[in-house]
């Protein structure tokens, strides 16, 4: 069964540019995982610094391999020094 994650993250004043760097740099190694179905990064329009990514995966296994992987890990590392407060994820199993 596939899985969806979506995560809200809010950046800090100065680290807009160095985020946006760094979620494509996410999505691009994220999307060559096998079981990664999609993995799309929106800027939120009505508040400017705030970034939504939408993740599909083929099932939980695949979830918890990208969990593992260095660039994830690299991500959640620097994370702390890029955005307000930690982001918001929510896992989430498709009903219909």
């Amino acid at each position: 069964m596939n899985i969806s994650v979506i995560d809200i993250l809010t950046c800090q004043a100065d680290t807009d540019e160095t985020l946006q760097i760094e979620l494509k740099k996410l999505s691009k190694a994220s999307l060559s995982e096998e079981g990664c179905l999609s993995y799309e990064i929106y800027e939120c329009n009505e508040q400017k610094g705030q970034y939504v990514i939408i993740e599909l995966w083929q099932n939980k296994g695949a979830l918890n391999k990208h969990k593992e992987s260095p660039h994830y890990k690299y991500f959640v590392h620097i994370a702390p020094a890029l955005l307000i407060n930690p982001a918001e994820i929510k896992t989430l199993t498709r009903l219909v």
